[in-house]
């Protein structure tokens, strides 16, 4: 061997990751988790609603069933059509039927009535109800 000449080594190969390509995975991957988890989150409270939604209409549906509009128009529109709530159609969920108040001289004018039909379950985030609301307009024939 001369003066300048040193042995070669042979070139190792590296395996394995550096640190650096770990922590980058690592981090790429929670970001996947973290938009999973989100996206199945949402998901989970939109069923969530639909199921609550499709208990509604089945509480309107019995309810409806259970309290029909009487369809003698010469029936008193208030005293008929008002519904006290029950909870007794739907576990959770109470079906009530109301009718806005009017003065008697208003009904002489204006003889049409809102009734309004709700349903409402659970409970909600601020004391108020979640609910469900149809509001319909009956005319009474003067009698």
């Amino acid at each position: 061997m001369t003066v300048g000449q040193q042995h070669a080594r042979p070139a190792r190969r590296r395996t394995g990751f550096t640190l650096i390509e770990v922590l980058l995975a690592t981090l790429i991957l929670g970001i996947g988790i973290t938009v999973l988890l989100s996206c199945l989150s949402t998901c989970l409270r939109t069923m969530a609603r639909v199921r609550d939604y499709e208990q509604v209409n089945l509480a309107f549906g019995l309810g409806e069933l259970a309290y029909p509009d009487p369809l003698d128009p010469s029936l008193d529109v208030k005293k008929d059509y008002t519904v006290d709530p029950d909870s007794s159609l739907v576990d959770g969920f109470t079906f009530e039927r109301t009718v806005d108040d009017k003065l008697e001289e208003d009904v002489k004018k204006d003889p049409l009535y809102i009734v309004r039909t709700r349903v409402t379950w659970g409970e909600g985030g601020d004391g108020e109800k979640p609910h469900e609301e149809i509001v319909r307009y009956v005319w009474q024939r003067s009698k």
